[in-house]
């Protein structure tokens, strides 16, 4: 079993690897816009994790496919009705501002349609349109294609079951030295101190416990050690809620 260390580099080398055969197929392919294989695959393993990205990189294929798809449908009335490029322009900017609090899907899709509208405005013939959306189209496949290779065919037995992704030792510490001073906390700054690491431990756990289940690698040993410390965590995080509010009724009077 790899430990914590061992995980992160190893995940390093995929990425790496992932990279630089996107880099390869674009020189080899010489594909027209193919330098949107290496950017495709950049975007996905953005989250890291590999499940994040497995779950990453279908969320792009379908925002890519919308998104294209759309565009034609605009590019045809803007042909039609060219004053309304700035209000079209004005809403897919709302757009993009939107998906801030959003899924990945909903940004490529509004990004692919901005990025194909750009191109319309230099290129402005049909033949033009659909060539650069079927060129578009095959280069995200092509880098989704590679990173799936890689997380399915060759780094998926790596992973399996990879409990050491759970810094136990600094939990079980954090646990502990809470359970410990929880009584003699008398200060409501201080409880607010602890509820904070609270938090972002439970965000991190979700985040890895929401990799293992979307990844292809089998993960039950590690989803079950995340469900026993996020079990911890949250009931920390009740008692000290309820210790934080008898303190601040306490400083009231």
């Amino acid at each position: 079993m790899y430990s914590r260390e061992q995980l992160i580099r190893l995940r390093i080398l995929h990425v790496i690897l992932m990279i630089a055969t996107g880099i390869f197929a674009y020189q080899y392919l010489q594909l027209d816009d193919g330098l949107w294989i290496p950017i495709s695959i950049i975007a996905i393993i953005g989250p890291f994790a590999p499940g994040l990205a497995i779950s990453k990189a279908r969320m792009r294929v379908i925002g890519t496919i919308c998104g294209l798809a759309v565009s034609l449908i605009i590019w045809t009335f803007i042909h039609y009705f060219p004053d309304s490029l700035i209000f079209i322009s004005l809403l897919l900017i709302y757009g993009v501002g939107l998906t801030a609090i959003l899924t990945y899907t909903y940004f490529i899709f509004f990004v692919s349609i901005m990025l194909t509208l750009s191109f319309d405005y230099m290129n402005l013939f049909i033949n033009n349109e659909i060539s650069y959306v079927v060129n578009r189209m095959m280069c995200v496949l092509i880098g989704v294609i590679i990173c799936q290779f890689y997380e399915f065919m060759i780094f998926k037995y790596f992973y399996t079951n990879a409990v050491n992704l759970v810094e136990s030792d600094r939990l079980d510490s954090l646990i502990r030295e809470i359970n410990q001073k929880l009584n003699s906390i008398n200060v409501v700054n201080d409880c607010n101190i602890y509820l904070t690491k609270i938090s972002t431990e439970i965000d991190e756990l979700k985040e890895l416990r929401l990799s293992a289940i979307s990844g292809y690698s089998k993960q039950d040993l590690l989803i079950k050690r995340i469900d026993y410390y996020l079990e911890q965590l949250e009931e920390l995080h009740i008692k000290l809620m309820k210790h934080g509010g008898i303190l601040a009724q306490i400083s009231n009077y």
